[in-house]
């Protein structure tokens, strides 16, 4: 069961999204693909209830803060490049599960999973995603990536769109045709991490401060209008799915990033769900 609907409001606007888990459920913020535009929420029970009104209102990109391709044998380059970026705040991306971690019953067994895939043991915090990974696992195709699709679906790391957006300025990049991301090294990337954690009040203000530059009237959609869950997600799950919609928008853009390139290809699990967190 949905629990917020979008709005039809203003339908023959391009318009792309960002998703983040929450307690309970999903939230995800829709804005126009054009910087400056605001941001609407929702709250969603499921994935698959959030993805079909993302495609029944024919959204350009969605980004999505989840882990969705899963390594079977080593570490994903898309991480360690990932990682190199975020500098000081490397901690807040956890390496992901092995896609064998999937069929595990508990974390004894999805630990030791991971130790025989990847040498080296899942984090906690990693594996409690398992249940959210299954879930848009079950719902996203390969296909669903492709540049072609609408909605055109991209993992993406939060923490990571914000060290981007602080380092790019908002007159940089000139658009390409949309889906048209470039697979480079991290070295061409630019990236400015932020300062402080996203929970402490420090790091909303930080946050909030960059996303006020990309999107009109967040701290009153974010911050002064709460929404009625369940889900109930907190600030921090609103600006990470915000910031996950500025990635979106450059998706559409043609200035986005594909990490984890191998000579130039990003490689795919063993379902097809490419290994890659674009930026």
């Amino acid at each position: 069961m949905t629990r917020q609907a979008l709005s039809d409001n203003d339908t023959s606007a391009a318009r792309v999204a960002g998703v983040d888990g929450a307690a309970g459920g999903w939230v995800m913020a829709v804005t126009g693909a054009i910087d400056g535009s605001p941001v609407e929420f929702s709250l969603w029970d499921s994935f698959a209830e959030l993805w079909a009104e993302a495609q029944r209102h024919s959204l350009l990109a969605v980004g999505v803060d989840m882990p969705i391709g899963l390594p079977s044998d080593a570490k994903r380059r898309a991480d360690i490049d990932a990682r190199k970026l975020l500098g000081r705040r490397r901690s807040s991306l956890f390496w992901p599960p092995p896609v064998a971690a999937l069929a595990a019953n508990d974390y004894v067994e999805a630990n030791r999973t991971s130790r025989e895939q990847l040498d080296m043991g899942l984090a906690k915090q990693a594996y409690n995603l398992l249940p959210k990974i299954r879930e848009v696992r079950s719902v996203l195709t390969p296909a669903d990536f492709e540049g072609t699709a609408v909605p055109q679906a991209a993992e993406v790391h939060p923490e990571l769109c914000f060290a981007v957006m602080a380092a790019v300025p908002r007159s940089a990049a000139v658009p390409d045709s949309r889906g048209n991301q470039s697979s480079g090294g991290e070295e061409s990337i630019p990236s400015a991490p932020l300062m402080h954690p996203k929970r402490r009040q420090a790091g909303i203000a930080e946050r909030l401060a960059l996303l006020r530059t990309c999107f009109a009237g967040i701290t009153e959609s974010a911050v002064l209008s709460p929404l009625a869950g369940p889900p109930h997600p907190g600030i921090d799950d609103l600006l990470d799915a915000t910031a996950a919609a500025w990635t979106a928008r450059r998706i559409v853009a043609g200035q986005a990033a594909q990490l984890g390139a191998v000579d130039g290809c990003i490689e795919a699990d063993i379902a097809g769900h490419p290994l890659t967190i674009v930026v």
